[in-house]
């Protein structure tokens, strides 16, 4: 599961920030044991914004089904990001893995 959602993520899965998976922590979007270990419940989040989400005040993320993650500051802004796509570089198409 935890090489599932690095691979799937690719990067932190805060907005901007560009640290890779495999040097991030696998969270999960709503807190155990409320909610389940699985990896539509899991994230790749940097040392830095794992103890933000989890720490700080207000600062929310809801995952939708096709992996998107919306996030929502404590002022109300919000922002998505995605799952990495990888069935192309660079306009030609990869094999499946």
């Amino acid at each position: 599961m935890d090489e599932f959602i690095r691979t799937r993520d690719g990067v932190c899965r805060v907005p901007h920030c560009t640290r890779t998976a495999w040097r991030c922590d696998c969270d999960h979007i709503e807190p155990y044991p409320g909610g389940p270990t699985s990896v539509n419940n899991s994230c790749c989040l940097c040392r830095r914004h794992h103890r933000l989400k989890t720490q700080a005040a207000r600062w929310r993320v809801v995952a939708s089904p096709d992996g998107s993650l919306t996030w929502a500051t404590p002022t109300g802004e919000t922002s998505h990001t995605l799952p990495q796509d990888f069935r192309s570089i660079d306009g030609q198409d990869v094999p499946p893995f």
